[in-house]
């Protein structure tokens, strides 16, 4: 959080002109940065609303499954049901008092009607069953008569050929030659009676395939029309449920809705009589408040007319005074931009006053390091000067001889001595002389400086005054920003948990559904299973009705033979 202080701190801790720039970039980028996290909040709000969306179409989703699961598992537990209903319509029976409504009675009439149709299917499915074994018998009575007749011609055939007297065969052969055309006519006879006996058995074969195939189509249309009456049978008890369940919902609501009819006609008698009172006091003190009104709104056209004078005459002001404004606004503009370029020109005035005093400043410490050396070489000088005296003492006392050239060098060197005496004092006034001078062109030029940093501080503190200004402008306006992110942030907050728990309760449903989805899939998985037993059971059924019919044929066979 940003405070505005006040303006005896704010005099106190104003920043410097170059630290306002930077501050004032930095505000345009903090604005910007909340900006762009306005920004980034909406997408997450997007964002957050596509999720939310996408989890309800998966709970749209699921939740059609479920129905559609829930759905099965009626129609698997309504066999169940139906199994409970006969067990209590027997109990019921098998009592001497009993008690049944009537939507029950209806329905147990209904389902035990479709019950009877679906036995005369089953009966009439058994009829053709014993119609079919029935030809079956007499297909293998004829078979046995078959081979019985064959047995006898073998027979007949056998003794006329064994061994026999010559007195028997010569009266064999003439009764075969006089009776030969009678055993031709039976042999014609029983080759016919083998014929017809044969194709006999081939239309009984057909026949039996014939009503096999018509056994297994009814046995799948009475097995289809068994799942369609106990699918209708779960479609009309639910139905007559439903029916009778808002038959009650119905009358419970007529009631009640009639109570409330009388109780609002009481109500809205009441209401009338008390609203006729009402109706007649407020005339009365309308009619007075009119004669009023008329009164006050002759009063107030005047006050009217005279607040309208007033209006165009503020109105007037109010045009003079925005000129003025737009003209003061366009001066200010002007005298900003001519501060902001006598600033510029100042900074510059100042860079190059201080790069002056700057270049004066190495100047002066060359020149002065120049003199030190030249200290130091006079110096030196003199100590060799020194060296050569003790040199020229230390001769004296070696040699007298030269004691008078001796002085006179000493002479001399003392002239010179002195002489160098004399320009060290002159360079050593120059060199004083010199630095006064540049220091009072120092003091010049710095009190010039002074000067000219007395007059752009004012000019400072007029442009910081103004800064102040704008300053606290921004600092207004941010702290508004400040205040609508704050709000926004709440907002975004309170949406997200509202999302989050949304979601929480979405993600529960979605689980809990998943778990009835698992168990309904358990549940299909075992019913496939008990469909897959039963297809094998039908399987080794059909792989075992072959073998039987092969056992018929044979049984037929074996008849037939009996019978030739």
């Amino acid at each position: 959080m940003l405070f505005c202080k006040p303006p005896e701190a704010a005099a106190e801790d104003l920043p410097g002109l170059s630290d306002l720039v930077p501050i004032i970039n930095d505000q345009s980028q903090y604005i910007n940065h909340l900006e762009a996290e306005v920004k980034f909040c909406k997408e997450e709000l997007y964002g957050m609303r596509e999720r939310v969306r996408e989890v309800v179409l998966e709970n749209e989703d699921l939740h059609q499954k479920l129905k559609f699961l829930a759905a099965e598992h009626t129609l698997r537990e309504q066999t169940l049901l139906d199994a409970s209903v006969r067990f209590y319509f027997c109990c019921c029976f098998n009592q001497e008092n009993f008690f049944l409504p009537s939507f029950l009675k209806e329905k147990l009439k209904l389902l035990y009607q479709e019950k009877c149709l679906s036995i005369a299917e089953i009966f009439f499915l058994f009829l053709s069953r014993k119609d079919l074994s029935e030809s079956q018998k007499t297909c293998e009575d004829l078979e046995g008569r078959l081979k019985h007749q064959k047995s006898l011609v073998s027979a007949t055939h056998s003794s006329r050929v064994g061994g026999l007297c010559l007195k028997c065969a010569q009266h064999e052969a003439v009764l075969a030659q006089t009776h030969s055309n009678v055993h031709v006519q039976i042999i014609e006879r029983v080759t016919k009676e083998r014929d017809d006996l044969m194709d006999a058995l081939v239309s009984v074969r057909r026949n039996m395939k014939e009503m096999q195939q018509r056994e297994s189509n009814a046995y799948e249309q009475v097995k289809q029309a068994v799942q369609m009456a106990e699918e209708a049978n779960l479609e009309k008890t639910k139905a007559l449920v439903q029916c009778e369940q808002l038959k009650s919902e119905m009358e419970r609501q007529k009631n009640r809705l009639e109570k409330e009819l009388a109780a609002q006609l009481n109500k809205r008698t009441d209401e009338k009589e008390a609203l006729r009172e009402e109706m007649k006091k407020e005339r009365e003190d309308l009619a007075a408040m009119v004669t009023a009104m008329s009164e006050n709104v002759a009063m107030l056209e005047a006050q009217v007319e005279r607040i309208t004078r007033e209006k165009n005459s503020l109105a007037n002001q109010l045009e003079e005074s925005q000129h003025q404004l737009a003209s003061h606004e366009t001066e200010m503009n002007k005298v900003c931009g001519e501060m902001r370029y006598q600033l510029n020109q100042t900074k510059m005035k100042k860079d190059e006053a201080e790069k002056e005093l700057r270049e004066y400043r190495t100047k002066t410490i060359r020149e002065l390091e120049i003199k030190d050396q030249k200290i130091e070489k006079l110096g030196l000088e003199l100590n060799g000067n020194k060296q050569r005296l003790e040199q020229a003492q230390q001769d004296v006392a070696e040699a007298r001889e030269e004691c008078l050239k001796l002085t006179e060098l000493l002479s001399k060197s003392e002239h010179q001595l002195h002489l160098t005496r004399l320009e060290k004092e002159s360079i050593q006034h120059s060199i004083s002389n010199e630095a006064k001078a540049q220091a009072l062109q120092a003091q010049q030029r710095e009190q010039e400086l002074t000067q000219k940093m007395q007059q752009m501080e004012a000019q400072h503190e007029k442009t910081v005054n103004e800064l102040d200004s704008l300053l606290t402008s921004q600092n207004t306006f941010i702290t508004k920003l400040k205040e609508e992110c704050f709000l926004l942030a709440r907002k975004l907050e309170q949406i997200s948990e509202k999302y989050r728990s949304e979601v929480n309760q979405l993600s529960q449903e979605k689980e809990y559904l998943h778990g009835r989805l698992e168990k309904m899939q358990k549940r299909n998985d075992e019913l496939d299973q008990q469909c897959i037993q039963h297809g094998r059971m039908h399987e080794r059924m059909k792989s075992s009705l072959p073998k039987n019919l092969s056992l018929v044929h044979m049984c037929v066979g074996c008849f037939g033979c009996s019978l030739l």
